[in-house]
């Protein structure tokens, strides 16, 4: 929690719990002790679930854990509630809840199926520049970076979680430096993958991203996914491939 800053009582269930129950349980308990934090964003219509973001006391327990000096200042039960109110808090959560979704997935799976490894948007944003040969192009901002790894088969991936708010200019713009980014890199270029929140938006930004010159030099693949739909089934539709949907897993494959 505190690295992905702030998570909802699903998704804390998805990763750690059997049951939702449980997780509130749970949750209620750690609030109780101070360790988190909670609020509820006001919805126009129905109620949010629960947020949760990590307290003062939660970042010393933490720190003691790790065996690091904790700043009181730098972990402020007022500053992390002031994410309630912050305009980036919907696609926050909804980048972070594409990742637990997926560990979830890896947790119900009979198959051998995990989420590898999960990094947040400013982590992502250094793994890029650790990864890149030329300090002179400019680094995407994905907003995270994963690794699910399923029978066998891996397939890193930067997350391009969309809400619809942006232009076909600022796809473009993203694609671009995606495209510009690729060759730089050291090793294998990571797939991208582009959430949409509905079909037709998925449908309308693929001709925005097909358009950009050099677009067949990353791999991308786009999806839209209803709160029903998890990541790793076959949701999954190449910008290469004129038609088809394949799993997760099977992207590497696709590049191939």
């Amino acid at each position: 929690m505190h690295t992905h800053r702030v998570l909802t009582t699903p998704q804390v269930a998805q990763v750690a719990f059997n049951s939702q129950s449980r997780a509130v349980q749970r949750m209620r308990i750690l609030t109780g002790l101070g360790l988190v934090a909670r609020f509820r964003p006001r919805r126009d219509r129905g109620s949010a679930p629960w947020h949760y973001v990590l307290d003062t006391a939660g970042a010393h327990v933490m720190a003691a854990e790790g065996g690091r000096n904790t700043d009181r200042a730098s972990v402020r039960r007022d500053r992390q509630l002031a994410l309630a109110r912050s305009t980036h808090l919907d696609h926050r959560v909804g980048a972070n809840g594409f990742f637990t979704a997926l560990v979830a997935a890896g947790r119900a799976s009979e198959r051998t199926a995990e989420l590898g490894e999960w990094l947040n948007a400013s982590d992502a944003h250094g793994w890029a520049e650790f990864h890149t040969r030329d300090g002179l192009i400019p680094v995407p901002h994905a907003d995270g970076f994963g690794r699910w790894d399923a029978d066998g088969q891996s397939v890193a991936f930067f997350l391009e979680w969309d809400t619809g708010s942006e232009t076909h200019r600022q796809l473009r713009t993203k694609m671009q430096r995606y495209v510009d980014f690729a060759p730089t890199l050291v090793g294998p270029m990571p797939w991208v993958l582009f959430v949409f929140p509905t079909a037709r938006r998925e449908t309308h930004a693929r001709s925005a991203l097909r358009s950009v010159q050099g677009a067949d030099h990353a791999p991308v693949a786009t999806a839209h996914l209803p709160e029903t739909h998890n990541p790793e089934n076959a949701v999954w539709w190449p910008l290469k491939a004129p038609a088809g949907r394949v799993l997760l897993s099977e992207l590497p494959e696709v590049g191939a």
